[in-house]
């Protein structure tokens, strides 16, 4: 089975896929390593996709609809559609490795590999995401993934200006079309 490895080496984590993107598979598995301390992604909704975590080993905490719950190897907890979500390695000491399924794939793995991909051309960190690609990716992935901390109509319309510059700059050409 192909293997396709994203490092963000600035921060430590990794995140492996298991094949090509396809939007019209039921499901996407992926494996994220988080190193000790590290916090995963920011406060985020899968709109019409759950996502299950199995944590392999270290320990993670979760964050789900405001709540806090701790998870360690072994363990697994589903998030649904439409649920405000994060989480962070619960170790200062041991890295968190997620197995991590979305279902249905969508463009999810299209989603992650051009925001990582983003980050590593631009220094390796997610923090390094230019406003414009960035933009312009939550733009094209709205119906699927949003922030998590921002009212959705006005993530409409900040995302909408930013990727109309982005198109407008040349700066969308940085990012793949979307499969689907």
């Amino acid at each position: 089975m192909k293997k396709i490895v994203l490092d963000l080496e600035k921060e430590g984590k990794r995140y492996t896929f298991f094949g090509d993107p396809d939007p019209d598979s039921p499901s996407l598995e992926f494996e994220n390593v988080i190193p000790p301390g590290a916090i995963g992604p920011e406060p985020h909704v899968h709109m019409i996709q759950k996502e299950t975590f199995h944590v392999i080993s270290g320990k993670m905490i979760a964050r789900v609809d405001g709540e806090e719950r701790i998870l360690s190897a072994g363990e697994t907890i589903e998030v649904h559609a439409g649920v405000v979500h994060s989480f962070t390695n619960g170790s200062s000491t041991e890295p968190l490795v997620n197995r991590i399924v979305v279902e249905p794939a969508l463009n999810f793995q299209w989603f992650m590999t051009e925001a990582v991909e983003s980050a590593i051309r631009n220094g390796g960190s997610w923090k390094d995401i230019p406003l414009l690609e960035g933009g312009h990716l939550m733009f094209l992935a709205r119906k699927e993934n949003r922030d998590g901390r921002v009212p959705y109509f006005l993530q409409y319309i900040l995302f909408g200006v930013l990727s109309l510059f982005a198109i407008l700059t040349g700066k969308s050409k940085n990012i793949s079309p979307m499969n689907k």
